[in-house]
């Protein structure tokens, strides 16, 4: 029966890996590849992780774990919610960071075939913490989560923009403008609003910062 594999080893392991998919796209990534880029045999990665897609797994939680831990207070103003938008969705010029964005859109885009849900439930989370921002400024509940999810939609277009053409310079200023619009259009959900009014909520902040990158 084999030896062990040093359990020390795992972190190396993702680490080694995440250098790796820098310059890999997933489709080429195998258990035998990657054997041969840690030097090894498939037996540590099948020990430690047991399978290509839990390394996988593994190699995204570890770009996402200075994400994970970011919330929005309901309460906060505008600037807190830029600085919200930024943390999440931003700082795209850090090659893990752009890597996390391009590594959620390749396993993302497969996840109802594979049964993973790893990154809906992301998605849905982001939705429902920006909801959660514009209820407590005075949305009603649809409204709230239509105007969240196309303000979510908005910001992973700006991701996706750099990960197709590889430019981030204009990530930022898209995720300002998403929040500017956001809180622009909520802010003017008071009593006075005229009635349907709110119904466009969602549809002007997309269509608006769409406009950005243009």
């Amino acid at each position: 029966m084999p030896r062990q594999p040093d359990p020390s080893l795992k972190p190396a392991i993702v680490a080694k890996v995440t250098d790796h998919l820098h310059g890999t796209c997933l489709q080429d990534v195998s258990v035998r590849s990657l054997g041969r880029v840690l030097g090894t045999s498939a037996y540590p990665i099948v020990y430690h992780f047991g399978s290509r897609d839990g390394l996988i797994d593994a190699v995204v939680e570890h770009l996402s774990r200075h994400v994970s831990g970011i919330g929005l207070d309901p309460d906060a103003d505008e600037q807190v919610l830029t600085e919200y938008l930024l943390a999440v969705f931003g700082g795209l010029e850090d090659p893990d960071r752009f890597l996390a964005a391009r590594l959620t859109f390749e396993l993302g885009a497969v996840e109802a075939l594979t049964g993973h849900d790893r990154h809906r439930c992301q998605h849905r989370a982001h939705v429902e913490t920006i909801a959660s921002w514009c209820r407590a400024h005075g949305a009603d509940g649809c409204t709230a989560l239509r105007a969240a999810s196309a303000a979510v939609l908005a910001c992973r277009g700006a991701q996706w923009g750099a990960v197709l053409d590889g430019d981030v310079t204009a990530v930022e200023v898209t995720l300002r403008e998403v929040a500017r619009r956001l809180a622009a259009e909520i802010g003017a959900l008071d009593p006075c609003t005229r009635p349907g009014e709110a119904d466009h909520v969602g549809e002007t902040v997309a269509s608006r910062v769409g406009t950005v990158r243009s």
